[in-house]
């Protein structure tokens, strides 16, 4: 009985370990908000605020890749990684030149609602991509500010923010800047807006994305409790796990959203189709039926 008990403890610590460790840039100073997930699998995480990070695995004969703006991506063995060092990256950035201007001239695009949000997506990452017109683009070559509706359970909720380009492909490429927003959202229903005017980014010849991705660190963490009934009637208890703040989705017929969960892959969205959407029991859901459903947001572009 004894050996069972062993032979069994030993196949569960193989099976289930979890990584610790710590990561830093090369100077010996901690990385916050590292992106960390399994090569090839859906698996991940973020590091806190002081660099450190955990992850349970089902096996440590994997690989983990780590990636932050500003530094080099680095894959490393799951069993080496109580302290990865990242090497800071050279981003060659094109010149920007500013004119004077007598007036200033902006515009507001994008796809924004206040409430009557019903419909939610379990994305940690999520772009929205703005196509500029050529008469748009010589009027307003300037991206101003970008505002978005949040939704969140928790105090201070952090995502981070940022601007890319598109790829040849259509799906969101390189960084607009060298440096990362992380924005602090508030509780509850919010309207959050990020000011851009004094980094200069000219808009893309081809437009260009706004990306929300959720950090997966202590203090976003929400958890979910309640009891359902079974098949049979029996009464279950369940405890689940989120990660906080929620961007608003709203409906949209412009294919012009890609996600991703948490390996590297984007994909691009589909329309969320409803079953029996003329119901009663679907009335406040018929909206979303047959729709793309992207973030709600704007961005105010300038001159």
């Amino acid at each position: 009985m004894k050996y069972i008990i062993y032979i069994f403890l030993v196949f569960t610590i193989f099976v289930s370990a979890q990584i610790k460790g710590v990561v830093v840039d090369e100077n010996n100073k901690p990385i916050p908000y590292v992106n960390i997930w399994v090569e090839n699998g859906n698996i991940g995480t973020t590091s806190e605020q002081d660099g450190s990070f955990s992850l349970q695995l089902k096996s440590q004969e994997k690989n983990l890749i780590f990636s932050a703006i500003g530094f080099e991506r680095k894959t490393v063995e799951a069993d080496k990684t109580e302290k990865v060092v990242l090497k800071n990256s050279s981003i060659q950035l094109d010149e920007v030149v500013i004119k004077k201007r007598k007036l200033e001239l902006k515009k507001e695009i994008g796809n924004y609602e206040n409430g009557g949000f019903r419909y939610h997506e379990n994305y940690f990452v999520n772009g929205i991509y703005f196509k500029i017109t050529e008469e748009e683009k010589v009027k307003y070559p300037f991206i101003k500010e970008i505002k978005f509706r949040s939704l969140s359970k928790n105090k201070n909720a952090k995502i981070r923010v940022y601007l890319v380009e598109k790829n040849a492909d259509g799906s969101p490429g390189l960084q607009l800047l060298s440096d990362e927003i992380i924005f602090e959202v508030k509780k509850g229903n919010t309207k959050n807006k990020i000011d851009f005017s004094s980094k200069k980014i000219e808009i893309p010849k081809e437009g260009f994305f706004v990306v929300f991705e959720k950090l997966k660190i202590e203090q976003n963490k929400h958890y979910i409790e309640y009891y359902y009934a079974d098949k049979d009637g029996k009464k279950i208890f369940y405890k689940g796990l989120n990660y906080e703040p929620e961007i608003s989705l709203v409906p949209v017929d412009e294919d012009i959203g890609w996600n991703k969960r948490t390996n590297d892959n984007w994909k691009k969205s589909s329309k969320t189709i409803i079953q029996n959407p003329n119901s009663f029991e679907n009335i406040l859901m018929k909206k979303y039926h047959n729709k793309y459903l992207i973030p709600s947001v704007t961005v105010t572009i300038t001159n």
